[in-house]
This record gives C-alpha cells, structure tokens and sequence, in this order.
C-alpha cells in the first residue's frame, strides 16, 4: 500500500465514519477493490484513531461535561451502551471464530448494507412522537444493542446507533450527538485490542509515512462529516442514505455472485 492509497481510504473512513453508511463496509469494498488480501489490523485501528481526533474536537465541550459532571450519570449511559458491543465481540471471537472472521474479511458485505438500509428506514418511520432531550437508561442500553450490531462490515455502526436513538424517542440531533460519543470507547477499545496483533505482525507492508498521511486525512475528512450529518439531521430524513446503502449492496452483491469479478471474490455470501 502507497500513501496515496493510504490517503485515498483514509478519506473514506473519515467520511464513511459519522455518515450513516458503513465505514467499515466501504474500507472493504475498497481493499477488495484495491487488491489488499491481508491489510494490518494496527492500520485500520489508526484509521479510526483518525476520527477519534475529529469527534475529541468538535464534542469536546460535552467530552469534558461527562468528566467533570458525574451527578448527571452521562458517564454511566456511555459505558452501558458500549457494554452490547464489548459482549458480541468478545463471544463472536472465541465461540465462532471462523464465522468472526469472516464477517472481518467482508464476506457478508452486501447483506451488511441491505441491514444498513433497513434500520434507517425504520428509525425515520417508527420514530416516536414524544422526543427527549436526553439518553436515559433505556435509551442507552437500545442504541447500544444496535451498535453490538454493526460489527458486520456493510452494518453502519452510526446508522444503527442514530436509528436506535430515533426508535428509543430520542430527539434526532440528541441522538447523533451521543451516537458519536459512543465512538470513543469502541475505538480506544478496538486499539486495545489491536495491541497484541502489532506485537505478533508488526505493520505488514504498510509503511509509517502511509499510516500517518491516512490517519491525518481520516481526521480531517471525519470534522467535517460530523459537522455536515450535525446539520442534516435536524431537518432531514435518512431515506436519501438508505437508498444509496441499498444501491451498494445490489452493485457488490451482482459483482460478487451474478458477473463473478474477481475482485469481488472475497465478499461473495456463497463462497
């Protein structure tokens, strides 16, 4: 990988990130489509290091207020809804391993954003009419349980957590808000986790001057897409990214199965 490319998925992830259609599922559309058969895993953590910046930027505000407020047991709400997604992985990875890894690899990439599309649409036609200001105990434990979801490439991890707000009566802004700052614990987990694959692997062929130009353009690429999904929610429906997830689904999943390319091959469900 050349640090053009590097910067080249460092924009998606930055992009793809706080927009509600799949970080995940886009970087593996693009390693598919780019040829990478085994891309570091450190690489894609700094990645999401990237966008951790952006959100400790623009959120700063209400980072320190869940530090220096406790009375208000915000805190408490963040580490309840990480709580889902700490459990799914954890048992994925040590009862179904075969199975974890290959929804890692993007094998079930196109059923991911058909899930994408689906839990969008939802979140906008069930939403309940009485909206709160704020995440309660209920509301955190629903958009955490959506986010132990979106482990599955192709799944938005911010669409799920956005959608379970909106359906738990969240206020649609409120809901974005916090959908971001749930991203905070599950990156700093996922490079926890990501420690003892450094250890064993190193960086692969991923050069140092790649990792920092794609973690610089993940950050910059990722302020500006929380500001711009900020703005849009307020006064916008999601449909527009659910057609769009949809529409990826259908092309990589014709890709993969119906014109059998090649450079689909790994994100075939049927394989």
């Amino acid at each position: 990988m050349d640090v053009f490319q590097s910067i080249i998925l460092g924009i998606v992830q930055g992009l793809t990130e706080f927009l509600p259609v799949s970080s995940s599922g886009h970087l593996a559309l693009l390693e598919a489509m780019f040829g990478f058969t085994d891309v570091p895993v450190f690489y894609d953590v700094m990645l999401h290091i990237g966008t951790l910046a952006a959100v400790c930027v623009l959120l700063w505000p209400e980072i320190v207020g869940l530090l220096t407020h406790p009375v208000r047991n915000r805190l408490g709400m963040l580490i309840i809804a990480t709580i889902p997604a700490v459990i799914v992985t954890l048992v994925c990875e040590h009862l179904f391993p075969e199975a974890f890894e290959g929804i890692l690899n993007g094998k079930y990439l196109a059923y991911g954003f058909f899930g994408t599309s689906i839990v969008l649409v939802l979140g906008d036609f069930v939403e309940p009419k009485r909206q709160l200001r704020r995440v309660g105990l209920r509301q955190a434990a629903v958009m955490g349980c959506m986010q132990a979801l979106a482990i599955m490439p192709g799944l938005s991890r911010s669409g799920s957590t956005i959608a379970g707000g909106l359906l738990s009566g969240v206020r649609r802004e409120a809901a974005a808000r916090y959908a971001f700052l749930m991203s905070i614990p599950t990156i700093l987990g996922g490079l926890v986790f990501s420690v003892g694959d450094v250890a064993e692997n190193g960086l692969g062929d991923v050069s140092v001057p790649a990792i920092v130009f794609g973690t610089v353009a993940a950050a910059v690429c990722g302020y500006f897409a929380i500001r711009f999904m900020l703005k849009l929610i307020a006064d916008h429906h999601l449909w527009g990214f659910a057609i769009y997830t949809a529409a990826l689904g259908a092309f990589v999943l014709i890709q993969s199965t119906m014109l059998g390319n090649p450079a689909f091959a790994s994100l075939n469900p049927f394989a």
